[in-house]
């Protein structure tokens, strides 16, 4: 065995020591000694012994660094004249190769054996092929994200993150994996989630508006005013598709904030998604400067608006008072808006002018149907606008007589309606629905117990936007929360003299 491990060390270094000397030998041609035959013999084929071979410990091995070397009936013989001694390099570039091939393979087999052991979803073939090796990093990313969901699932929230962080590194251009981990860090880290969700928009261009709707959810939902403003500025002129929802979120930030930089920006823009806006954004500049012409604006006709122009041409006209006619130019251009928009106007409209009667008849044909998660989510965003009672009792009613099931689906509005009765302070509604909701959602119920300490609370100890980003509802809950408890203003700096 030892002779055997000797013989393999003097082949690998033997094939480039041999074959250069003997290439100098030809190419100084006689004017050096032959490197490998004896010199007291002959020199002929057939006759002269190698003395390249005595070293080896089988002298027959070295006719893998060189076939001119054949066995006679006197020994191991070279059979060329010394003239005609040559180097083999094409032999030895063979070797190497297979030796680094085999050496290749074996490794490769045995990195596959060892990640399928621990579990990795990886085939031979990911190790073997070059152009396959992306799908290990794939593989390790999958395998941890199935851990991660597992842990989530079960409410090991630390474990779930440190898996999902590897899962991210192992597989950084996995848009789920890495979507996942920017949601879960927008409340503890949300700067490095928002560089999550850029890289995203950057990396994965057929994602881009799916990934702009969420960002944009996700900054509203922890009150990052700012940059839901830097977000829909942008989307209104990309997106004329969701126009509507875009200048919704400026609208909204803006009288967050008070800024108004953007809306005068854009009332001034000549970009073509912006022209229809005109009417919109010049009335809403009104309204915090002179209100009885903002009021004669909303009066005025706007054919060309998009719908939520419309939507928001009625709702301000209900908000200065104005119900009858709001109510008016709702019914002459109903076609223009979606069922949801106009039971939501008119809730509006008749909790305003005070029309319990109108309320109640809209209510009960809301809910007379089978109750689906959308209409849960318009009643329940209304009672947090404008808290009534009684309605409150008929929605949680119907709410328990139609035992919705919880479901990734419908958590949003069991989450709406819980909103809602925090709201109302009715806590033995609260408990009820509460035990349902943790009951069926395990790890996560944790974020109940902060939903409902807040609204007990009354908002005193934090902001709502500390509690939105844990709780999955609809945009417009969420927009009926934070107008509800609006965050305080940054007061201006003062200067001492």
């Amino acid at each position: 065995m030892t002779g055997r491990l000797a013989d393999l060390f003097r082949l690998a270094w033997g094939l480039v020591y041999w074959n250069v000397r003997k290439t100098w030998f030809q190419a100084r041609r006689g004017r050096s000694p032959c490197p490998c035959q004896s010199p007291s013999d002959s020199g002929r084929a057939f006759e002269t012994r190698c003395e390249a071979c005595l070293s080896w410990a089988d002298a027959a091995r070295f006719r893998r660094v060189c076939p001119l070397l054949v066995p006679t009936p006197n020994g191991l013989r070279c059979s060329v004249d010394t003239p005609q001694v040559r180097p083999f390099w094409g032999r030895a570039l063979a070797l190497y190769l297979g030796a680094g091939l085999a050496i290749y393979l074996a490794g490769a087999c045995a990195l596959f054996g060892f990640l399928r052991t621990v579990g990795y979803p990886i085939s031979i073939v990911h190790l073997v092929w070059p152009p396959s090796w992306h799908r290990v990093g794939q593989a390790r990313g999958s395998f941890f994200w199935g851990r991660a969901q597992q842990a989530f699932a079960a409410g090991r929230m630390s474990e779930g993150m440190l898996y999902l962080t590897n899962a991210h590194e192992f597989d950084p251009d996995n848009y789920a994996i890495a979507f996942t981990l920017a949601q879960r860090l927008q409340l503890t880290h949300p700067l490095r989630a928002d560089e999550l969700y850029r890289e995203l928009i950057h990396d994965h261009p057929a994602q881009r508006p799916l990934t702009y709707q969420l960002w944009f959810r996700t900054r509203l939902a922890r009150g990052d005013f700012a940059g839901v403003e830097e977000i829909a500025r942008l989307r209104l002129l990309e997106d004329p598709d969701n126009a509507s929802v875009w200048m919704r979120a400026l609208v909204f930030v803006s009288r967050q904030t008070g800024e108004q930089a953007t809306l005068r920006q854009l009332l001034a823009s000549e970009h073509a998604a912006a022209i229809p806006w005109r009417p919109l954004l010049g009335t809403e500049l009104l309204l915090r400067e002179n209100r009885a012409r903002a009021r004669i604006e909303l009066t005025r006709p706007w054919p060309d608006i998009p719908p939520y122009g419309l939507y928001y041409q009625i709702d301000e006209r209900i908000e200065l008072g104005d119900v009858i006619g709001a109510v008016d130019l709702l019914e002459a251009n109903r076609p223009r808006l979606d069922d949801t928009a106009i039971a939501a106007l008119l809730l509006h409209a008749y909790a305003t002018m005070g029309a319990t009667t109108s309320r109640d008849r809209l209510t009960t044909s809301l809910l007379a149907p089978a109750l689906t998660a959308p209409t849960v989510n318009l009643l329940a965003a209304h009672l947090i606008r404008h808290p009534d009672s009684a309605t409150l009792d008929r929605l949680f009613t119907k709410f328990e007589h139609a035992n919705l099931a919880l479901t990734d689906a419908t958590l949003e509005s069991h989450l709406a309606l819980f909103c809602a009765i925090g709201v109302a302070g009715d806590w033995a509604k609260l408990q009820t629905l509460g035990a349902k909701i943790r009951s069926q959602i395990g790890g996560q119920a944790a974020m109940l117990g902060v939903a409902e300490a807040f609204f007990r609370h009354r908002g005193d100890d934090a902001p709502v936007a500390r509690l939105l980003p844990i709780l999955p509802m609809s945009l417009e809950v969420h927009y009926a929360l934070l107008e509800r408890y609006p965050a305080p203003r940054p007061k201006p700096a003062r200067f001492l003299p």
